[in-house]
């Protein structure tokens, strides 16, 4: 009996021999550094917590977990240090405590990539009270107390890809010491040791936009003793301020977690609701941690190595980046393209225009080979000698209207498509038109002046050599940028009538005065009437 209820004790309560011997946490993610060295000082640092797990809660003398410990980086030396006390109360009558040191060094693959590798030296306490036993039949070898000193060995190694994905192989309890006060007890009847445990553990960290992250991961361990254990879940954090997950042990339990952070500390809950025959005996295990982060948190993860350097944040290291100033593309080898037309900006002649590669991104929408930036005709077809243009002779004169300064009229070659005129001083016309004057801060033409608007258009096309000049003015009301303005359209609204009567804007002449001018007083409504006028005058040139 006696030998049969230590046994039980022993597999039940301290898991030993066949099954797992190191403490199971449920808030991995917080704890990875513990069970692989090499993710000590990598990500999450620097920071202090405590933890503490309640296994099977509902048993008495369920066993408990109290942990306290931390770790750091060290950029510049590439390498982490971290450390931890614990206890675990393995159900009453078996204790377990302990320190690990950690030391991980940090070794760059590339700019983006790098393995770390991670030592442990953990010095355990194993301890037996056989007061914490009770038996039907009272039995001294039960009341002894026995204890022993086992140190070990963890050794771990991860690589990690971008910051994001992190894939880590680790071995624990390397040394497997012996427990030989305990072998020599009587009462263990086998030989005790602690065995070599191996874990594959494997996470991705992805942004699905500014506020929401998504991190799966995957946990393996193994003794090759007992079946292994898979651990598969997720943790999404949101605004980098609450967080949860939920993840599936297999053949154990359903876990969920939440937690949140806030300034530098960050608090974590996570409850395992047992799948196991146990389930109608226990309200299954909690586990609780604290951190306090040293400098502002790290929601993402951060790798001590040497990182690249990405002046614009794009992705792409500036060794690589032909636009470090620039958000660009991979495809476009870091620069961007605006114009979406395949070709990046700093080879693309129009960055602004979306064109074709045989002219340099730029466009050439009437396909005469000439880009429209170089082409005067851009919508109409022509030669490359006549500017992109059309050959066009209003006049007749032999000479194109893109070169004719005077389309209308025939010219002459050296007077660039002008007449010749012999003295080229200008004379006022014989026709004389009386000014066309506006209601108050209006510049609509009234109806009584467009009969002396037919008249005048008519003038000017029977002679090509009538220059017309509008000169616009104002009364004194409103200030004087909005005086300037309003003679300003005064004078295009003008303008605009006799181009529609047939008249080429370039016989028509603007000048605008605004109110600077009057020929009337503005103390009266009738002067002020005579002052809000455009004046017109012919001339020859």
């Amino acid at each position: 009996m006696k030998q049969i209820l230590i046994i039980v004790i022993w597999l039940l309560c301290l898991t030993k021999v066949s099954a797992q011997q190191i403490s199971m946490y449920s808030l991995y993610y917080w704890n990875d550094y513990v069970i692989n060295p090499a993710f000590t000082g990598i990500k999450n640092t620097p920071r202090i917590q405590l933890g503490y797990r309640n296994q099977w809660s509902g048993f008495q003398g369920a066993p408990k977990t109290y942990t306290v410990g931390g770790h750091t980086g060290f950029e510049k030396q590439k390498m982490g240090l971290g450390g931890m006390f614990f206890m675990d109360d393995q159900g009453g009558a078996i204790r377990q405590n302990g320190f690990l040191l950690n030391y991980s060094y940090q070794l760059k693959l590339n700019q983006n990539s790098g393995l770390s590798f991670g030592i442990s030296g953990i010095l355990n306490q194993y301890a037996f009270n056989g007061s914490g036993i009770s038996n039907i039949n009272p039995d001294a070898t039960l009341q002894s107390n026995v204890t022993q000193l086992a140190p070990d060995m963890n050794f771990g190694i991860v690589y990690h890809l971008n910051n994001k994905l992190f894939i880590g192989l680790a071995a624990n309890q390397l040394v497997q010491s012996r427990l030989s006060k305990f072998n020599n007890s009587s009462l263990i009847l086998s030989k005790n040791q602690l065995i070599r445990h191996y874990n594959l553990s494997a996470s991705y960290l992805t942004k699905v936009n500014d506020k929401l992250g998504i991190e799966p991961y995957a946990l393996l361990r193994t003794t090759f003793i007992k079946a292994p254990q898979a651990e598969l879940g997720g943790k999404v954090t949101y605004n980098d301020l609450i967080f949860g997950g939920l993840s599936y042990r297999t053949n154990e339990s359903i876990i969920g977690m939440l937690g949140m952070y806030y300034h530098n500390f960050m608090l974590a809950y996570s409850y395992d609701f047992t799948i196991t025959a146990i389930r109608t005996y226990t309200s299954g295990s909690h586990e609780i941690l604290l951190a306090y982060q040293f400098k502002k948190n790290s929601k993402t993860p951060e790798i001590v190595i040497d990182q690249p350097k990405d002046t614009d944040g794009d992705g792409i290291s500036d060794t690589e980046d032909e636009c470090p100033n620039q958000v660009g593309s991979t495809e476009h080898r870091g620069c961007p393209d605006t114009d979406g037309d395949g070709i990046n900006d700093k080879e693309d002649s129009c960055p602004d225009v979306k064109g074709l590669k045989e002219h340099k991104g730029c466009s050439d929408a009437d396909n005469d080979g000439i880009i429209d930036n170089l082409d005067e005709c851009s919508n109409e077809a022509g030669p490359v000698e006549n500017k992109g243009c059309p050959f066009k002779d209003a006049d007749a004169d032999g000479i194109n209207d893109n070169e004719d300064e005077c389309p209308d009229m025939v010219g002459t070659i050296e007077n660039k498509g002008c007449p010749k005129m012999e003295d080229k001083v200008q004379k006022e016309s014989d026709f004389k038109i009386q000014n066309l004057e506006f209601d108050p801060c209006k510049a609509n033409i009234r109806e009584q002046f467009k009969l002396t608007l037919n008249s005048l258009s008519e003038k000017l096309k029977q002679d090509g050599s009538l220059i017309l000049i509008l000169d616009g003015h104002t009364d004194h009301y409103g200030t004087d940028d909005e005086n300037l303005l309003l003679s300003k359209k005064r004078c295009e609204v003008v303008a605009n009538y006799l181009v529609s009567k047939g008249i080429s804007k370039n016989r028509i002449k603007i000048n605008y005065f605004g109110e600077t001018i009057p020929i009337s007083e503005n103390t009266t409504a009738e002067g002020r009437q005579k002052n809000r006028r455009v004046e017109l005058k012919i001339i020859v040139e």
